[in-house]
């Protein structure tokens, strides 16, 4: 029993479909039916006009359902064809990417950005007690926060391309921001003596992203194509502030390496 009325609703929804469909292709229809209709009852209370016009009616209604079912199947095979030219590819065309930016505006500040600041913080600290100068007694990292402001990814579109069997993705990758804060605490040798705290306030990053997909897509690579544009300005104690390359930044300059 539970069968025939499931079939039965899939059936009045398929005629459903079709029928607005139909009124879609065909705007004229619903004037044609009324029309019809008259005429049908004109010749079957008041006079007889033909005998064949609901066979004419009938076929050309078999004919208009005939032709919807072809337009439907000729629908899934150009989206089947899609799929498999999109797989088989080795390259995309160039792709505008708004939504991508979009979401990410939506799930940097309270996902993304706290998990990658507690991940940098850490590699940031490791690294700068590996490569600390000479001069420098003590660094310590008081505060590491990437802000909520995220960058802008393939702003000049994405694309994809095959080397050796392996999908790369191309973009744009441009962060300028002056949401951060990263503050470190440095306790000066000698001759210098004393402490010193500085303070990154902004960050600007441009340059060419690649993105590889590994261990079956459960993971990806990122590197840049070549060395990105880096400019950092940097804060000391309580006084002015100067723009310095990345590369003076303990740590900092390991993170830009090629691969």
């Amino acid at each position: 029993m539970v069968k025939k009325k499931r079939a039965s609703s899939w059936d009045v929804r398929e005629v459903m479909d079709f029928l607005n469909q139909l009124i879609a292709d065909k705007p004229f229809l619903p004037v044609v039916i009324p029309v019809f209709l008259v005429v049908w009852g004109i010749e079957k209370w008041i006079f007889s006009l033909t005998n064949w016009v609901p066979l004419v009616v009938a076929v050309w209604a078999v004919f208009q359902y005939g032709s919807y079912q072809r337009k439907i199947l000729a629908e899934d095979l150009n989206n089947k064809w899609k799929q498999v030219l999109l797989e088989t590819s080795p390259t995309t065309p160039l792709e505008q990417c708004e939504w991508l930016n979009k979401l990410l505006i939506e799930v940097w500040p309270n996902y993304i950005s706290p998990r990658l600041s507690l991940r940098f913080s850490s590699i940031v600290e490791r690294r700068m007690k590996q490569r600390r100068s000479k001069l420098i007694e003590k660094i310590e990292l008081q505060e590491f926060s990437l802000g909520s402001k995220p960058p802008v990814l393939g702003l000049r579109g994405v694309r994809w391309s095959t080397s050796n069997d392996q999908r790369i993705a191309h973009l744009g990758f441009d962060w300028d921001t002056t949401d951060i804060s990263i503050m470190l605490l440095a306790k000066l040798g000698k001759p210098l003596m004393g402490t010193a705290r500085i303070v990154v306030n902004s960050i600007h990053i441009k340059g060419d992203l690649r993105l590889v997909p590994v261990l079956d897509g459960r993971a990806f690579l990122y590197s840049f194509v070549a060395s990105p544009d880096v400019r950092i300005n940097v804060a000391f104690g309580s006084g002015g502030s100067q723009s310095l390359p990345a590369t003076e930044l303990p740590g900092v300059s390991a993170w830009l390496v090629c691969s």
